[in-house]
């Protein structure tokens, strides 16, 4: 392939030893071959041993600057402060570049979402913007000082626009550190980005403004889509909410307990529970502990995997079945099991271990069989119904604020904002 003429963005015709490829030039590699972007958003590397031909079909041109929607407030519509993370809710591909960008002034948010204007008043701010997976605990305790900005400042609710892969511990760690909000704080994303039909920012956007105009709830809690077609958002208590699905748009489920309400983009309202909070007074506490680790059992657990955590301050595991690890020797293949209970005993002298399940739904026991009071005997305790997410996450408030680990232990167990369910009902399951 000699080296072409073509500027980057051209939008080229590409004939391989195959077929035909059309794209935006993205970079040409001179010895290796070229990138381009297709139509779908995404990029493609095509060798240079088999491009046969390249034609241009379009020269790159400078994209226009979107138009400005003028902002006006009614003083009949409550107002709502969206607060941009990151992730794609709000984010769109930028087919000449191939660049993701965030919209997140009120101009931008309403010309993307002109639903918007006719529920609430808009005003939004930039925390920060980044991949939720990059996000540390400290960004917790920056995000949770804004929120308190944000209702001091009168709003009537907070939308947070977050990426989704870590949208369950933000949504706990929130909880703990906001307890008694006297306004709701919703979390919502998106599985596709805006500039995609199939895309669910639009509709979990309308549906949390909708929850927030439309409602006396005061919590934390995530919107996401219900099902998925564009028909409903679900509204989920933020201690009790996990993404089941790496990609479909209803991924979001209520665990051990049902959802919230249910939230149709027309402002029609279903509450599906009454045990949320209707008056809060507000109390923040954004201390928060990092050495916690979260460790997965699995056959061929080795214990020495623990020692790594020697000087850690707490740690969460996450059982099999009802809360079990592999504790017990039986044969020459499983001498080291005792170890692992050894090790265990070891560490909870110094610091928590709360055990969870792998199994999202129903509730830890180490009650039922001996794998489990041996566990206790050694020093973990349970975490009840807890998912992983939020047993870190409250964990690790609580060591931010409690020196004594015995009292940690104990409180571990206390519900502080619906994180352990009183029951636990059938029809949750799969709901």
């Amino acid at each position: 392939m000699k080296k072409s003429k073509f500027s980057q963005y051209d939008l080229l015709e590409i004939a391989t030893i195959s077929k035909k490829i059309s794209g935006l030039l993205i970079q040409e590699l001179e010895k290796e071959g070229i990138v381009i972007k297709l139509a779908s958003g995404y990029n493609m590397f095509i060798k240079k041993d088999e491009i046969k031909d390249i034609k241009l079909v379009k020269k790159a041109k400078q994209a226009k600057q979107a138009a400005v929607v003028k902002i006006s407030h009614s003083k009949n519509l409550p107002t709502i402060s969206i607060l941009h993370t990151g992730g794609t809710v709000a984010a769109k591909v930028d087919y000449r570049t191939g660049a993701v960008s965030a919209h997140f002034s009120p101009s931008e948010l309403l010309s993307m979402f002109p639903e918007l204007k006719k529920i609430a008043n808009i005003q939004s701010n930039l925390v920060f913007q980044m991949f939720s997976e990059d996000l540390e605990p400290e960004h917790w305790s920056i995000l949770t000082k804004q929120i308190e900005k944000e209702i001091k400042s009168g709003v009537k609710g907070i939308i947070i626009t977050h990426g989704t892969d870590t949208m369950s511990y933000t949504a706990a760690a929130l909880s703990f550190m906001i307890q008694d909000p006297p306004i709701p704080i919703i979390l919502t994303g998106a599985q596709r980005s805006s500039d995609r039909a199939s895309s669910d920012s639009a509709l979990n956007l309308i549906c949390s403004a909708q929850f927030i105009a439309k409602t006396n709830f005061k919590g934390v809690a995530i919107c996401m889509h219900a099902t998925e077609e564009d028909d409903a958002c679900f509204i989920h208590q933020g201690t009790k909410a996990k993404k089941m699905h790496t990609s479909r748009r209803d991924s979001f489920r209520s665990i051990n307990v049902l959802p919230i309400a249910k939230v149709h983009p027309n402002g029609d309202i279903t509450f599906l529970r009454s045990d949320y909070n209707k008056e809060g007074k507000l109390k923040v506490n954004t201390n928060f502990e990092k050495r916690v680790a979260i460790v997965k059992m699995r056959p061929g657990f080795n214990p020495k995997e623990l020692s790594v955590y020697d000087n850690y301050k707490g740690l969460i595991i996450e059982g099999t079945g009802l809360g079990h690890a592999p504790i017990n020797s039986i044969d020459k293949y499983t001498k080291h099991h005792k170890e692992l209970l050894a090790k265990l005993a070891k560490l909870s002298k110094k610091m928590p271990i709360v055990i969870t399940s792998q199994s999202p739904y129903g509730r830890t026991n180490l009650n039922v069989y001996s794998t489990g009071r041996d566990l206790q005997s050694a020093g973990v305790i349970s975490g009840l119904d807890m998912l992983t997410e939020t047993a870190y996450t409250k964990l690790g408030w609580l060591l931010g604020n409690i020196k004594d680990v015995e009292k940690v232990k104990k409180e571990m167990q206390n519900n502080y904002v619906g994180e352990i369910a009183e029951v636990i009902e059938d029809r949750a399951f799969l709901y």
